[in-house]
């Protein structure tokens, strides 16, 4: 009977567990890291302080790759925005010639910016070829002068343009509407963009920024309404100034200080004096640490005069200056921190 007794006494006290009634269990403990020791699988990592976001690879445990490149619907290359590129200026003058054409690579990104003279035409495509260039991911038309698009239905039959860049002015020149006209069929008309001041991309790590012409107030002039480009990558940056003279040089100074800012400046209007008469201020707002001439070794007045007074200011402020005319096609090479700059010879 005592036994009896006990036993009834206890059920009363804690109640009974077999029936219906629960046994609520502790609450969780949300913030003891220690209680992963007990999970099963490989042990866990445990960030202190502000946790990245880890698709971008800044804290990831194993490298990723890069994100992808914004959606360009005609243009197809490799993204590798961490490669070493070069820029070319290619020897593409001759006696009473000038001329322009640049090509910047960057793996397997290829930008070409002008394509000299009908003359020249054929050296570009051989040049474009040695350096492996299996199409034109980007071709920029920077004006409507021949010694600058002459050369682009040579490049078109040779390769395939995926996208054309242009300032959207023909000037009444019927051949170079011919040629936007073959480029933008050649490229598909979506991927023809009208470049101006405030246009810019970025590709395969590079920004392209337009800073010329001007959205308002043109000049209606071939030269001062050419397309200037300031390209930036990482820590180094590079202004092509096309055949700009004061007429546009004297607004960039005024309202565009910091963007001609450069570690490497392409003279302007091939260096001669009918673009660079009034050059000086423009050199010392733009700080370039290099400056490369492009063109031809003909300095007779219908072909711009001397190039003497813009040298002798480069000597005068210290900056070292490669003219491809003299020593062959220059190549620019860089891993967006440290660059140099080589004559690549006349033969090139």
């Amino acid at each position: 009977m005592r036994i009896l007794a006990g036993l009834i006494i206890l059920m009363l006290v804690f109640g009974c567990t077999g029936g219906g009634g629960q046994v609520t269990p502790p609450e969780e403990n949300k913030t003891n890291a220690t209680n992963i020791t007990n999970q099963t699988g490989p042990p866990v990592s445990i960030i202190i302080g502000e946790q990245k976001n880890q698709t971008t690879g800044g804290n990831a445990s194993e490298e990723l790759p890069p994100p992808p490149p914004p959606e360009l619907k005609g243009m197809q290359y490799e993204y590798r925005p961490d490669e070493v590129f070069g820029v070319y200026f290619i020897d593409v003058g001759g006696p009473g010639l000038q001329g322009d054409a640049i090509l910047i690579k960057k793996g397997d990104l290829d930008v070409l910016v002008d394509a000299g003279s009908a003359e020249k035409g054929s050296k570009v495509v051989d040049f474009l070829r040695s350096r492996d260039v299996d199409d034109i991911e980007v071709l920029v038309s920077t004006a409507a002068d021949p010694r600058r698009y002459g050369g682009m239905d040579a490049v078109a039959d040779a390769f395939k343009i995926e996208e054309f860049w242009w300032n959207g002015d023909t000037f009444g020149d019927t051949a170079y509407s011919a040629v936007v006209g073959r480029m933008t069929e050649a490229a598909g008309s979506e991927d023809v963009k009208i470049v101006e001041d405030g246009f810019s991309m970025d590709l395969n790590g590079m920004n392209f920024t337009a800073i010329n012409p001007p959205r308002e107030g043109r000049v209606d002039d071939v030269n001062n309404d050419a397309i200037v480009l300031r390209i930036v990558d990482r820590n180094y940056s590079m202004l092509l100034t096309s055949g700009i003279q004061t007429g546009a040089q004297g607004p960039l100074i005024n309202t565009k200080t910091e963007m001609i800012e450069v570690k490497v400046l392409q003279a302007p209007y091939y260096g001669v004096g009918a673009g660079t008469s009034d050059i000086g201020l423009f050199l010392i707002k733009s700080k370039p640490e290099v400056v490369i001439i492009s063109g031809s070794s003909d300095e007779s007045a219908v072909n711009g005069g001397s190039r003497e007074p813009f040298k002798r200011l480069m000597r005068q402020y210290g900056i070292p200056y490669y003219e491809n005319y003299v020593s062959g096609t220059i190549r620019v090479s860089s891993d967006g921190q440290n660059y140099t700059v080589q004559s690549l010879g006349k033969g090139s």
